[in-house]
């Protein structure tokens, strides 16, 4: 996990609130709220970058594509940067618009995408950029090949 790589700034509240620090913020203080969270703000002193909290803050435009559930890139942007590294493959199983292979080609990741509506297909190729591979080689039955065992993914 790429924790580093979806870090927010701390912003100028932290040269405040990290002057006069209390009984609660230089040990580690429990949620009041029995979540099993805690934090001990003392920890964020010198920091320029903090973790992000548990709810993304996301602007809502997508310019929506033709299609009922497009969302901005923004989205698969954070996750993709938190989960996969530059060269990863990213499989979308339902490719819509083709925003998250999209996003991912811009990230310098792999993506494939799958869909079963021709329509939202033709919609995904404005977006991303496509290569064609062959799963399997037509005409070869059983990973045989030439008489010889293949094994090989086509």
């Amino acid at each position: 996990m790429n924790q580093e790589a979806v870090m927010v700034p701390m912003g100028d509240w932290a040269d405040a609130r990290l002057k006069s620090l209390g009984k609660n913020d230089v040990v580690r203080f429990n949620s009041q709220v029995g979540s099993g969270f805690g934090k001990n703000i003392e920890n964020w002193i010198g920091r320029d970058k903090a973790y992000p909290s548990n709810v993304l803050h996301l602007a809502t435009e997508c310019g929506n594509k033709s299609h009922s559930a497009a969302f901005p890139e923004a989205l698969p942007e954070w996750f993709i940067k938190l989960f996969t590294d530059e060269g990863d493959l990213i499989l979308d199983p339902f490719l819509g618009s083709g925003t998250t292979c999209a996003v991912a080609q811009k990230l310098r990741r792999n993506s494939v995408g799958v869909e079963i509506l021709a329509e939202y297909c033709d919609l995904a190729e404005t977006e991303v950029q496509t290569n064609d591979y062959q799963l399997f080689e037509k005409g070869v039955k059983n990973g045989n090949r030439n008489g010889s065992r293949n094994h090989e993914v086509h």
